[in-house]
């Protein structure tokens, strides 16, 4: 704080005055006082410098986002109690190894990913070609960029809050319930692509639709059996 040359004191002739006492978590942003009263400079978040998420089950962002990288979906296997529980988006280009050794050595391991939808009418078909069903079809994702400064997933939804730009918007999906992996859930484009000629069933993960269970739920606004949907936003 500064010194105050208005209250002189016997020893020195002035003296300071005490630091507002401001409580860890509740700072004056707009005055850029800091907990305990140290100075902090405020800035408004950058939106040039931009945000980044995953568009899972498209192979390309959309046309206000910027495509990193496409790749599959990766994750542990749908039986096993260990290894990882997200998903990620492995990329299809430029893969790099390091120190590798030939063979399993029976660590941790990553599988592909498959939609298991038995039935038509959820998704649309629009980017599937002259499939209907992506039941075992692997899951495509990509990587985006866009320059606003933050996103978030919203599940039950399928618009955005005011002030916020719609990403995209589908059907949140994760593991089966009485399957030993247990998976994340994440927000499935509603217009997905598929891998061409993998629909096959192999050791995988897999993406099963979302239920709801009202009781332990709302069940006001959520009702038992109904699939949720999802929506991602920026701002």
């Amino acid at each position: 704080m500064p010194w105050s040359s208005s209250t002189p004191t016997d020893e020195q002739g002035r003296k300071t005055l005490p630091a507002q006492a401001v409580s860890p978590g509740t700072e004056d942003r707009e005055n850029g006082t800091a907990a305990g009263g140290a100075h902090r400079e405020w800035r408004a978040p950058d939106k040039s410098i931009g945000h980044v998420y995953v568009r899972w089950g498209r192979e390309n962002c959309g046309e206000n986002a910027e495509t990193i990288y496409s790749g599959v979906v990766g994750s542990g296997y749908y039986h096993h109690h260990g290894g990882g529980s997200d998903h990620q988006c492995l990329p299809m280009e430029g893969v790099e190894w390091n120190n590798t050794v030939a063979g399993y050595q029976h660590r941790s391991y990553m599988y592909g990913t498959e939609y298991e939808v038995e039935s038509d009418g959820y998704f649309s078909t629009d980017n599937m070609g002259s499939i209907t069903i992506p039941e075992d079809y692997d899951v495509p994702c990509s990587v985006c960029h866009v320059l606003r400064s933050a996103h978030v997933m919203i599940p039950a939804r399928l618009s955005c809050p005011t002030d916020w730009i719609k990403e995209y918007s589908g059907y949140l999906m994760s593991e089966k319930h009485d399957h030993n992996g247990n998976k994340n859930f994440i927000c499935v484009d509603g217009a997905p692509n598929i891998r061409a000629e993998t629909s096959t069933s192999n050791s995988a993960a897999h993406l099963y639709l979302v239920e709801a269970s009202c009781g332990s739920l709302p069940c006001g606004p959520y009702i038992s059996g109904y699939e949720l949907t999802c929506v991602v936003c920026t701002m």
